[in-house]
């Protein structure tokens, strides 16, 4: 009789495998989705432009609620399925009654650090202070927002534990419920101190010491070393399976994105042939002409997203060896830092990178550089302008990465458009209008304490002004 009562379509105990694997999808679902409602990224990098409805690329994040969607994105579909995942694994191991040996589980606890901290990262990123420490209580409904220092301060430190704790030579999560890594911890480690180079690489305008000593120690440990490293996953080609780009660009029937004139004039001055990559020939062959940025733009009269994002499996990626080179490349022109090799080497090996993950080739990538307005030691501006331009042109489609580059180092790229709804290219998101409802107290004192909510108030390792 108690197998007969049994219900076996919700199980009394979660299994922490599959919400490990839920979490995973939903994290790449949030950060690669084109949704307006929740992911106005790769408008905000100015990638692309739109056509009938150009709000969101004028900054408008109030009319389809932008800042709610991606913040309960983050904290409902993501961290929730990790933390839950990483408390229930905690019990495994201090139970000895899983049956799993205690390195692996300890391994996956790693990954399910990386993975918290990951996404807390991006919560700072987009909106500066968040809750933290009391984040994720069911019976706590009005949780204090943390100081986005201090909780860079506390990601990196879990990081750095949980990356020094991985046994590389023994399984995590098992492959099928992995579907970035599929249990490989010695790429979860890679993953782990590239993720520490970015975040140390945050901090160097900030806090120069602390960024030095997150970024030797993240080197030291072993970063990616090609794109066979990057962190991404490759979704399947049938519903409900497919990447969120495919559901958006395709089976939604719509034509609401065509490439930016602020990426394509750069391209075409440049002669880059990733635009093939990047972009379809719809007006001709080795013909390219972007959309105005924050206008209306007529679809068919314009360059189009390319047919590699068309495709229902094209892979998300969170973090790709070309970044890891760009940032080693700054680290080199900054000084100070534990890095073999020169700026212009690493800023070279990016390129290359970027290249070669688009289905360019070496080839194509050293015709490309010996270009004067490409070569490092004659392409115009200053390290800022150079490296940030090409990491910049390199991450293309990792909108909130290439938004964040550029607040950060500030070179000269994006273009505020005409009739944009805001004094300047935001900063930051607001905060969602239903923490003001629902978590009045803090959300007011999170608000005041930047001077305001506003888009213009930058986060905290963002010290200088964009040059416009």
């Amino acid at each position: 009789m108690e197998e007969l009562n049994t219900d076996q379509r919700n199980p009394a105990e979660v299994d922490p495998t599959s919400l490990f694997a839920q979490g995973l999808r939903q994290t790449h679902d949030n950060m690669a989705s084109i949704s307006v409602n929740n992911n106005p990224f790769n408008l905000y990098a100015q990638y692309w432009a739109q056509t009938t409805y150009p709000d969101e690329s004028q900054y408008n994040l109030v009319t389809r609620s932008i800042p709610f969607f991606f913040w309960r994105g983050v904290y409902r579909d993501a961290l929730a399925q990790f933390q839950e995942a990483r408390d229930l694994t905690v019990t495994q191991l201090e139970s000895g009654e899983s049956g799993l040996e205690d390195v692996v589980l300890e391994n996956r606890l790693a990954a399910l650090d990386i993975m918290i901290g990951y996404n807390y990262h991006v919560l700072v990123d987009v909106f500066g202070d968040v809750p933290y420490t009391e984040a994720l209580d069911s019976d706590n409904l009005q949780p204090a927002y943390d100081d986005a220092r201090d909780i860079y301060n506390s990601v990196i430190e879990n990081i750095q534990s949980a990356t020094a704790s991985i046994d590389p030579e023994e399984p995590g999560f098992p492959s099928n419920q992995d579907p970035m890594y599929q249990g490989n911890m010695a790429k979860w480690q890679k993953f782990g101190n590239s993720l520490l180079l970015r975040l140390g690489m945050r901090l160097a305008d900030v806090d120069p010491s602390a960024s030095v000593s997150v970024v030797n120690a993240a080197l030291a440990g072993g970063v990616f070393e090609s794109n066979d490293d990057n962190a991404s996953l490759t979704y399947l080609g049938a519903s409900p399976n497919t990447n969120p780009i495919y559901e958006d660009l395709v089976l939604s029937g719509r034509a609401d994105f065509v490439a930016a004139n602020t990426l394509v004039d750069i391209m075409n001055d440049l002669e880059d042939p990733r635009r093939a990559a990047y972009f379809r020939q719809n007006l001709g062959d080795g013909v390219y002409s972007g959309g105005v940025y924050g206008s209306a733009n007529n679809y068919g009269a314009n360059t189009q997203v390319g047919d590699a994002l068309h495709q229902p499996d094209f892979p998300s990626t969170l973090l790709n060896y070309a970044e890891v080179e760009f940032l080693m490349a700054e680290a080199a022109a900054r000084g100070g830092y534990a890095v073999g090799g020169s700026a212009e080497s690493h800023y070279n090996e990016g390129i290359e990178a970027s290249f070669n993950q688009w289905g360019l080739s070496d080839e194509q990538a050293a015709a490309y550089i010996s270009q004067s307005d490409v070569n490092y030691s004659t392409a115009p501006g200053d390290w800022r302008q150079k490296i940030g331009l090409q990491m910049w042109l390199a991450l293309y489609n990792e909108g909130f990465e290439a938004w964040s580059t550029w607040r950060r180092l500030d070179f000269v790229a994006l273009t505020p458009p005409e009739d944009m709804d805001m004094a300047d290219i935001p900063l930051r998101f607001t905060y969602p209008l239903e923490e003001g409802q629902l978590n009045n107290p803090n959300y007011t004192a999170a608000g005041a304490k930047i001077g305001g909510d506003e888009v213009g108030s930058p986060i905290f390792w963002d010290t200088l002004q964009p040059l416009l």
